[in-house]
């Protein structure tokens, strides 16, 4: 079955990735795979892992915990193992952000970012591989 993978870190606010995730998982008829992905850019918070772990089984999505110090080679890796259609993540925190490595690396993926509100905004990852 095809897959949709979201990526996520220890932080509460990250359920409105996971839920948002979830409208992907359904309208694509894709099984729904969340990776929380911990480093040292955010404090461990094991509330916050639990609080999303659980959030996770309420949606019917597996969950796997990574403990990495190269978020991108994670990612890459995920959407390689996985083989999946759609990735859902977080907005980029700034120009840095691995996120647009990833972006370039697959444009035959679907890209979706979660805004702070919860909105889905489809990213055109295809204007990044060319740029």
């Amino acid at each position: 079955m095809a897959k949709t993978v979201v990526f996520v870190t220890n932080q509460y606010s990250c359920d409105r990735i996971i839920y948002a995730a979830r409208i992907v998982a359904e309208e694509t008829q894709t099984e729904l795979n969340i990776i929380e992905i911990l480093d040292s850019e955010y404090e461990l918070n094991p509330e916050a892992i639990d609080y999303l772990y659980n959030l996770a089984k309420q949606v019917g999505a597996t969950m796997r915990i990574v403990f990495t110090g190269d978020k991108l080679a994670v990612m890459r890796e995920t959407i390689a193992q996985y083989d999946c259609s759609a990735v859902v993540t977080g907005m980029p925190s700034s120009h840095k952000s691995v996120l647009y490595d990833l972006w370039k690396q697959y444009p035959q993926k679907q890209f979706h970012a979660v805004d702070a509100s919860g909105e889905l905004v489809d990213v055109a990852s295809n204007r990044y591989a060319t740029a």
